[in-house]
């Protein structure tokens, strides 16, 4: 713990770091050894039969380790709480479920109370787990977009009824609802999978390689690795955080505190969590295999609009959201005046970024391959505030977000009421699926959807709309009113900042979108209700390279977008869902991804660089719209050379392996 006591100045931080050359780990586990084969009659009897003689043990309490950690409701509105876990040569393995991939589905709802839920299944094999007296289940009990984890309580065979000890967030459930089972010492029947028996401490898992030439650790730390309060001044530098059942570091409070270089990883927590304070900043770090986010930036006066200035740059987040599947990004940004840049992101159930608060800027990042699991959802999500203003996501980079959920999943989300974002100059590519474009709107108005490239996407902007008598019952409910008035919206500074929040009753649904270019999509927009300010659009159809201008024209030159800023550069300044369908959800894996997880392993490659993509022009595809095309509407070129990591004095080497395109 370092507080205000611990600070440094702005001419003499104190840094906390490896000596130069070396590299310091801060490892929160235990090496284990001593594995034995199983014996124990009664647990031989629970094991299923072909996994007998590959199961092995290990006892905990005889290796020193006494705490295991609670297992508690997790997910959608119920918090986190510090997670055991087991690790085989950097790998997490997995609490022994079924089925072992996916998901099945109950069939339907039996009784609900306020101690949990009972439903029906199908199929005989949760008769195995009657004895199992620690099971749980996880599922997406009403929503696609709301998991939790539940306890089962009992058992029913004969009626194939499951019975719960807590009933998640929604307190229902529906029938149809994807679950799996997990925790179970009788489902040990793949490799990769373990139960421990916290009555005992002993350990079971079934080896996923020769034990031999193995590392196997259990996570202990139990809290983050640092804490700072109120404390100023001071760096971590290039040092590496692993196998902790909490978050990496928390900063509360302070200015100017830094996590450069470091290397954060095999958490079941967030890698990084900033609250509160000013002007602190988080570059050039690796943080993966992580049990919830990359790094949380909360700050800045939402009354006062005063920025915080907190920094994510240039680092390099994938294999996040492994336990608490939803709702825990790469990056979070709430408050005010906050900046994401330069980094990349990918591999994720859930969503890559969410936005809360105001005039955060979003800018060079490239993410792919989120949205792997989750329904109504996008690689940047935004939900449910109007006074959430001054927002700016330009130059990303959005590809492969997509799977087979049936509502639909966007590049970037503006959901429930979301008004006066600037969306400037992204490349959308293979990021629309069902019924989302790769830029979704649903219910906001006054966003701005300007200069943007969009490829084979299935649409390029869609919107959800709500229509004028929606729109104003949401302005007039309780819930809506309190934001207005906690932020006094329409006195300054936000009646002058964001002069149109004068006219926010008028004008439901309207959003402009101006000088786009839309390649190989399917349509341009959709659900638009011809009500949108749409001119200059460039579309390009499928298979016939045939141009043609969407919108009215001659409105180019009265929408200079912003000029590109060089890395480091401060934010610049702006005053710029739809409910799930009922239908099941298939049982099939997701899409494939576009870069298998296996190209990224736990640890560096043998030269010391993790792989990478090729340069982005290189992976789009052939006969793009060329320089006239784009000169007809007045479409400035995208800074893709500039979109992503770089290299600098805490990160020397860059990624280098090209994945399939």
């Amino acid at each position: 713990l370092l507080g205000a006591e611990d600070s440094g100045t702005a001419e003499s931080p104190i840094v906390y770091r490896a000596m130069p050359g070396q590299v310091a780990w801060l490892d929160g586990g235990l090496l284990l050894r001593d594995f034995q084969p199983v014996k124990d009659p009664a647990v031989l009897a629970r094991l299923p039969e072909e996994a007998r003689q590959k199961v092995v043990q290990v006892d905990l309490k005889a290796a020193g380790l006494t705490d295991y950690g609670k297992l508690v409701p997790l997910g959608f509105g119920r918090g986190y709480a510090p997670q055991l876990e087991v690790f085989f040569n950097d790998r997490p393995l997995i609490p022994a479920r079924w089925p072992n991939q996916g998901f099945v589905r109950l069939v339907k709802p039996v009784a609900e109370d306020e101690k949990g839920f009972t439903f029906q299944y199908e199929g005989d094999r949760p008769a195995r787990w009657t004895k199992a007296p620690d099971g749980w289940l996880y599922g997406y009990w009403v929503h696609l977009w709301a998991d939790n984890y539940v306890p089962i309580q009992a058992i029913d065979p004969e009626h194939r009824h499951i019975r719960t000890g807590d009933r998640g967030a929604y307190g229902s459930i529906r029938a149809g609802a994807p679950y799996h089972a997990l925790n179970l010492l009788e489902e040990i029947d793949m490799p990769g999978e373990y139960y421990l028996d916290r009555s005992t401490g002993i350990l079971y898992f079934y080896p996923p390689a020769d034990l031999a030439q193995a590392k196997v650790e259990v996570s202990v730390l139990a809290e983050p690795f640092i804490r700072m309060q109120n404390a100023s001044h001071i760096r971590i530098q290039q040092l590496a955080f692993q196998t902790g059942r909490d978050d990496g570091i928390q900063i509360t409070g302070g200015a100017h505190c830094q996590v450069v270089g470091c290397t954060l990883r095999k958490l079941a927590g967030t890698a990084v969590v900033i609250s509160g304070g000013q002007q602190h900043r988080v570059q050039s770090c690796d943080m993966y295999t992580l049990g919830r986010g990359g790094c949380v930036l909360i700050g800045g006066d939402r009354k006062t609009l005063t920025p915080a200035g907190h920094l994510m740059e240039n680092c390099h987040v994938w294999d996040f959201s492994r336990i608490n599947r939803t709702y825990t990004p790469a990056a979070i940004l709430e408050g005010v005046g906050n900046r994401v840049a330069h980094n990349y992101f990918h591999h994720s159930p859930g969503h890559g970024m969410r936005l809360g608060g105001n005039d955060h800027l979003v800018e060079l990042n490239e993410i792919h391959d989120v949205v792997l699991e989750t329904d109504d959802q996008g690689g940047l999500d935004m939900h449910g505030n109007p006074t959430y203003r001054g927002n700016i996501i330009r130059w990303n980079y959005w590809h492969h977000i997509r799977n087979d959920r049936p509502c639909g999943q966007a590049g970037v989300r503006l959901d429930d009421a979301i008004s006066g974002v600037l969306v400037y100059g992204n490349l959308f590519y293979r990021c629309s699926e069902a019924l989302f474009g790769g830029l979704q709107i649903h219910g906001g108005k006054e966003n701005i959807a300007d200069n943007n490239l969009f490829v084979q996407c299935k649409y390029a902007v869609s919107f959800s709309g709500w229509g004028e008598k929606r729109w104003r019952e949401f302005l007039a409910s309780q819930w809506v009113q309190k934001q207005l008035q906690d932020v006094g919206y329409d006195r300054p500074p936000y009646s002058s900042r964001y002069p149109t929040l004068a006219q926010l009753a008028e004008g439901a649904d309207r959003n402009s979108v101006w000088r786009n270019i839309a390649f190989q999509c399917g349509q341009l927009l959709t659900r638009d209700r011809g009500i949108q300010d749409v001119r200059d659009n460039l579309l390009v159809e499928p298979e016939k390279y045939i141009p043609s201008v969407v919108g009215q024209a001659s409105r180019a030159g009265d929408k200079p977008g912003p000029s590109a800023a060089p890395r480091g550069s401060a934010p610049a300044t702006s005053s710029a869902g739809q409910e799930n369908p009922t239908a099941p959800l298939p049982l099939g894996n997701p899409q494939e991804p576009s870069i298998p997880l296996a190209h990224y392993p736990s640890g560096p490659l043998p030269d010391g660089r993790l792989p990478m993509p090729a340069p982005i022009a290189d992976r789009l595809p052939p006969q793009m719209p060329g320089a006239a095309l784009m000169d007809q509407i007045g479409f400035r070129p995208l800074p893709l050379e500039q979109i992503g990591l770089y290299a600098d004095e805490f990160r020397t080497a860059l990624p280098s392996e090209k994945p399939k395109r």
